[in-house]
């Protein structure tokens, strides 16, 4: 059984009502994943009737936030004692053989002085009792726009090293960076208007015994996107 999982900042603050639509089109009939890891998203008012959403706004205030998508399958929230209303987001997905997966959207929100990775150390803190001990040993998929890179590292000479701490912290809860293990490098998933580095901030990473199963890995990039969005879809495709 072949399942698709994408993850997508949609940028949909930025964007009119017009290109909000067009990007949902895109997302559920072009890209179509079997769930979809959303961040900086408005889901439509009204949806397709086998769509399956969960969507939190950011902080409960923002016009727009995250959202898990399955097209299918169930969901169920699924709950997460945490501060980053919005920004961390997790469901429970039930597959088509009964089983289930948690998969989380991670979005890395930027704090007041700048900087993604204060937030996203807290909430890697948060998800420790979903990650780690008795109940790490569920299946997991966490996708996002992180706002961290490993590039960060190799370009800034560690003067942040809070980048490389956090990927060393999903190491440690035996999550697996599936773009890296598929492509052996970074790949570009963002394109920064203030910035010729190709980032990558946009990243899957799923728990081990899912990550052995990684078939295939794809950023999608073509020109349509740029209307909708900087930054490029991330798919991975599992045979679970």
């Amino acid at each position: 059984m072949k399942i698709s999982i994408a993850t997508w900042n949609m940028d949909s603050w930025k964007r009119n009502q017009e290109q909000r639509k067009a990007a949902w089109r895109y997302l559920t009939e072009t890209i179509s994943p079997d769930i979809a890891l959303l961040q900086e998203c408005v889901p439509p008012a009204k949806t397709d009737e086998d769509s399956k959403i969960i969507y939190q706004k950011i902080g409960g205030k923002r016009n727009w936030g995250s959202a898990v998508v399955t097209q299918e399958f169930p969901i169920q929230e699924l709950e997460i004692k945490s501060s980053y209303l919005g920004a961390l987001l997790g469901a429970e997905v039930t597959l088509p053989d009964e089983s289930l997966i948690s998969v989380i959207s991670l979005y890395g929100l930027i704090d007041e002085d700048g900087y993604a990775t204060t937030t996203l150390h807290r909430m890697l803190s948060d998800l420790t009792p979903l990650l780690h001990g008795r109940m790490g040993k569920r299946l997991f998929i966490m996708g996002g726009d992180y706002n961290v890179s490993t590039q960060w590292d190799e370009k800034y000479k560690n003067r942040d090293p809070s980048h490389r701490i956090f990927f060393e912290r999903l190491e440690d809860f035996g999550l697996v960076n599936c773009t890296y293990k598929y492509f052996q490098s970074h790949v570009q998933t963002n394109r920064h208007p203030r910035s010729k580095t190709p980032w990558q901030n946009d990243y899957i990473h799923a728990s081990k015994k899912i990550s052995d199963r990684l078939v295939s890995c794809e950023v999608i990039d073509d020109s349509e996107i740029y209307e909708y969005s900087d930054h490029n879809p991330v798919i991975a495709i599992f045979d679970l």
